[in-house]
C-alpha cells in the first residue's frame, strides 16, 4: 500500500498557511481575536510557521458553549490561529483520503453534501423494498485517538505531520478519546474513522445499495430478512474494530413505503418532504434574525445571507408553499406556531 510523504513541509509553507488563513477567516465573525491576528497577519503567520517547524506549537484551549436545537450539544470553538492550522492540515490530507473514500460517503466532501445524499437515498428506496437506518451512539465522543492515528498512518508516512495531528487530537479529547464538535479537523477525521467500515460494507458484505453521511448510514435491500443479519454484522464489526456502538433508539428496519427519515427530510420513493421540525426551527431562527436586524443588531448583509441560505436549502425539495409561509413578513417576525 503506497503511503504519501513530505506533506508536512507543504502544510507549513507560507503560501499554504496564507491560504489557510483566508479559509479560516471566511464566514467567521469579526471577533477581537480575528481582528488582532489579521492586523499583524504576516507576523502571526511567520510566528506560527516557526512554532510548527520547531515542534513547539501548542494548541490553545477550546472555548465551549451549548446549543439545544435540535438536541443538546456542546460546541467547541478553537482559537483563530489554531483554526488556521486545522485548515493547513486538512488541506494536505484531503486529496490523499479523497482517493480512498467510497462514492456514497457524502459528509464534508467537495461535490457531495446532504442534498445529494438525500437524492441518492431516494434512488435506492425506489430500487428496494426495505431499509435499515442506523447511527452511532455518541459518535464524536467515542472515537479512539490511537485507532484514528493508525488509520491515518496507513496513508501518511510523514512523522512530523502525524505528530502534529496527535497534538491536535490530544487538545480536544479526554483520556485518548473523543473529537470536539464544531471543528474542521473533527469533521474530517470523523469521516476518516468510518472509511474502513464503508469498505467492509462494500467489499466484504458486497452491499451495492448503501449510503453514509457522517455517522448516519442506511442499508437497502429488497427483502426484510437480510437486514436483520446486516444489523448484527455491522454491530459486531463496529464494536470489534472501532469500539463503537449503534444507537438503539435510532437503529431500525422499515418498509420503503413508510418513508426514510434522513438528514432532516422524510424520503419516500416518489417524493421528499422536509421534516416539520426543521421547518419550525428555521422559522424560529429567521424570526430571531429578523428581530435582530430590525433592532439594528445584525448587518443587512448577514441577514440577507441567512434568508438566501434557508431559501436555497428548502427550494431543493420543492417546498414552495412552505417557503411562502415562512418567508412572508408576518411569519418571519412571529414564527410558525
Amino acid at each position: 500500500m503506497k503511503r504519501s510523504g513530505n506533506l508536512f513541509d507543504t502544510a507549513v509553507s507560507f503560501p499554504h498557511l496564507l491560504a489557510s488563513y483566508f479559509k479560516a477567516r471566511s464566514g467567521t465573525r469579526k471577533t477581537a481575536r480575528l481582528c488582532a491576528f489579521s492586523f499583524l497577519m504576516e507576523t502571526e503567520l511567520i510566528q506560527l510557521q516557526e512554532e510548527l517547524r520547531s515542534g513547539s506549537y501548542q494548541p490553545r484551549p477550546y472555548r465551549y458553549f451549548e446549543v439545544r436545537d435540535p438536541k443538546r450539544r456542546t460546541i467547541a470553538v478553537a482559537d483563530f490561529r489554531d483554526r488556521v492550522v486545522h485548515h493547513a492540515v486538512v488541506g494536505v490530507l484531503e486529496p490523499v483520503f479523497e482517493r480512498c473514500f467510497i462514492y456514497d460517503s457524502y459528509a464534508t466532501r467537495k461535490g457531495k453534501g446532504s442534498h445529494l445524499a438525500v437524492f441518492q437515498a431516494q434512488r435506492y428506496l425506489r430500487q428496494n423494498g426495505w431499509f435499515l437506518k442506523a447511527d452511532i451512539e455518541q459518535y464524536f465522543d467515542s472515537i479512539v485517538h490511537d485507532i484514528l492515528l493508525d488509520q491515518v498512518a496507513r496513508k501518511i508516512k510523514d512523522r512530523r505531520l502525524l505528530d502534529l495531528i496527535a497534538r491536535i487530537l490530544a487538545n480536544g479529547g479526554t483520556t485518548g478519546r473523543g473529537l470536539p464538535i464544531g471543528n474542521l479537523t473533527s469533521q474530517f477525521f470523523a469521516n476518516v474513522y468510518l472509511n474502513g467500515f464503508d469498505h467492509w460494507v462494500k467489499e466484504e458484505l458486497r452491499l451495492r445499495h448503501y449510503i453514509r453521511y457522517m455517522d448516519d448510514f442506511v442499508f437497502f435491500q429488497m427483502e426484510k430478512a437480510p437486514l436483520k443479519f446486516l444489523r448484527a454484522a455491522a454491530e459486531d464489526w463496529l464494536g470489534k474494530h472501532l469500539n463503537l456502538r449503534l444507537k438503539p433508539t435510532a437503529t431500525f428496519i422499515n418498509n420503503a413505503s413508510n418513508g426514510l427519515h434522513f438528514l432532516g427530510t422524510r424520503v419516500f420513493p416518489a417524493l421528499i418532504r422536509l421534516h416539520p421540525d426543521n421547518a419550525r426551527r428555521a422559522s424560529r431562527k429567521l424570526a430571531m434574525k429578523t428581530q435582530l436586524w430590525e433592532n439594528g443588531d445584525l448587518p443587512f448583509e448577514e441577514y440577507e445571507q441567512s434568508l438566501n441560505s434557508y431559501d436555497a436549502h428548502f427550494s431543493v425539495y420543492g417546498t414552495h408553499a412552505l417557503r411562502k409561509r415562512i418567508f412572508s413578513t408576518p411569519e418571519r417576525t412571529s414564527g410558525v406556531q
